[in-house]
Parts: C-alpha cells; structure tokens; sequence
C-alpha cells in the first residue's frame, strides 16, 4: 500500500527499481506498447450497469478492471474510457521516428485507478549541469481527473528534481473524458509533440536562476519562503501554543533537510545559485512533503499536487531573487 503501489499494481523504471524498491526494473529501448504487456498493464477497463432492488441506474456506470473485476470508479453515462493500451499507443505516436525519446517508466497506482507512462526526451544543459527532458502522460480510470500531459526536467549532475506544474497552461494539457475524447487522438498527438518547445520555457527559467549566485542568507531566505507558501502558514518563531511550537518543530526539520539537500549539492560541485536553491526546496517536496506533514497526495512527483509545490517553488525562488 506504500506510496499507493498496492498487490494489484505495477510501476517500472528502466535501470532501478525505485518506489523504495517496490517497482521493477524496466528494459530500455521499448516501445509504449512493449513496456505495457512486459509490466502486465495491457488489462482494459469494462463498463457495468449499476443497479438496484428498483432496477438500472441510468445516470451512471461502473468501471471494472479486466483482468481481477476489481472496482475503480462510478462515472457519469457519459464518460468517455480512455484504455491503457491507447494511452501507450499515444506515448509511441509521440517518439515514433525519434530515437532521443524512449520509454523511462510506466505504472498504475491505487489499484489501477491512475496510470502514467514516462518518456524520456534529449539530454540539455542547465547552469553548467547536464539534465534530461521528460514527458508524463497520464490517465485516471475512476472519473477523479483528465487524460493529462506534463513536461518535467530532471538533473544528471545534481540530483534534484524540477516538475513542470500541470496547473500551469503554458506547460501542461488535459483532456476531459467526454464522448469526443477518441476522435481528438489527431489533435492528442499534435499536441504533444508540442513538448520540447515548452521544455525550452521551464530551461529558460532555470537558466535565469542559474545565472544568479546567492549567498548563504539568501539560501535561507528562498527555503523559508518556499515553506511558508507550500505549507500555507507562516512559522511561528515565538510559539505561543502547542500547535505552534509542532509547526515550529517541523518547520526547522524540513529547512534542515533544505539545506542539507544544497549543501550536499555544493560538495559536488554544483555553483551555489538560485537555481541550486530552488532545487533544494522541491527536493524536500518530492521526498518528504506529503509524508510528514501528512498530506493525503498520490504517489511522487509524476502526480497531483506535488509537481504544483514544485512549480510554486522555482517560482518562489525566481520572484524572491530577481
């Protein structure tokens, strides 16, 4: 049940199991569709007729999982399925003829209910320090969001992860499961081969951050301000409570974490920059957030809020820092 990986589910990395040792390893150089049917994802989802001691529910359907009848969601009469093979056609559509861009993970999560497909794009260059563009397509299968598509970048040399927000418009797509869904897979894939120009908006942020040194009070200054804006309060620094002095207790392990994350950076090599600051901070949201402050978020930064605190922080750190 870990990080929503139940027995049901699957996720697979190519090169490492990661999800705390809880995915597989993955093959490199699959197709969408080949990574599908090795990690047992091509199940569909069936609909069913929900019904009652008076008859049929005409309003709404059942969502079964093929291959074990598990329930995943109730949906309107209306809602278009968008099956995981269709999606892994989509995310082969995207890198056909392109050998930069290959399969880096697939998964489902809770069940089946959420499923994504990773792809990984051309390598770059951020502040001196090599990074590797992604592309996240993923899809719920309980009526709870969109066909959605985002852009990540994550850093080679230094370690830290930057998620594109999939609230933000400049950088994410979404397709609501209506009826016309299928007949947009033209405009679907149009779309996404959109990608790697809105990765050069996200380098060209960090590229600014990059450009600019901080000093140590500066680094400070960015984290505070990036937890203050993700956790919603500001810290108490003369707590007055029991509540107060548990946020101020957990304020100043997570600013720790912060700046162990840029100070180990640091001791790699990595410049002492607002980007390197701005890293440090979405490195404690991917890997911390979520767990002690006790949020209820989907699993990692390919989902949900997580990637929208990391947007927020970047753009925390570039509006502090200009």
């Amino acid at each position: 049940m870990a990080h929503e990986i139940t027995e049901s589910d699957t996720v697979g990395i190519v090169g490492s199991t990661g999800w705390h040792g809880l995915g597989k390893v993955m093959q490199s150089g699959q197709t969408a569709l080949q990574a599908l049917e090795a990690l047992q994802l091509d199940w569909t989802v069936d609909e069913a007729t929900i019904t009652y001691a008076g008859g049929d529910i005409n309003t709404h359907k059942a969502l079964v999982r093929s291959d074990n009848a598990a329930l995943l969601g109730v949906v309107g009469v209306n809602y278009q399925v968008l099956q995981n093979r269709t999606l892994a056609a989509l995310a082969d559509s995207l890198s056909e003829g392109d050998d930069e861009v290959s399969v880096d993970t697939m998964g489902s999560l809770a069940g089946g209910q959420l499923v994504f497909v990773g792809l990984r794009g051309e390598n770059t260059v951020i502040g001196g320090d090599e990074a590797y563009q992604y592309l996240v397509l993923k899809n719920t299968h309980n009526g709870s969001g969109s066909v959605r598509v985002h852009p990540t970048m994550t850093r080679v040399v230094c370690a830290n992860t930057y998620a594109g927000s999939d609230a933000d418009a400049a950088l994410g797509y979404a397709w609501k499961h209506t009826s016309g869904l299928m007949l947009r897979q033209d405009e679907i894939v149009a779309t996404l081969r959109q990608w790697r120009s809105r990765m050069t908006l996200i380098k060209r942020e960090a590229d600014t951050l990059a450009g600019i040194d901080v000093t140590a009070e500066r680094v400070s200054a960015v984290m505070v301000a990036v937890y203050e804006r993700t956790v919603g309060y500001s810290i108490p620094l003369n707590p007055t409570n029991g509540t107060e002095q548990r946020r101020l207790m957990r304020a100043t392990e997570a600013l720790a974490y912060m700046q162990n994350a840029f100070d180990t950076e640091r001791a790699a090599g990595c410049r002492p920059s607002a980007w390197l600051a701005a890293q440090a901070t979405t490195n404690w949201i991917q890997h911390v957030y979520g767990t002690s402050e006790g949020q209820a978020r989907a699993a990692s930064s390919v989902w949900g809020q997580k990637a929208d605190d990391s947007a927020n922080a970047v753009a925390v750190a570039a509006k502090l820092l200009a």
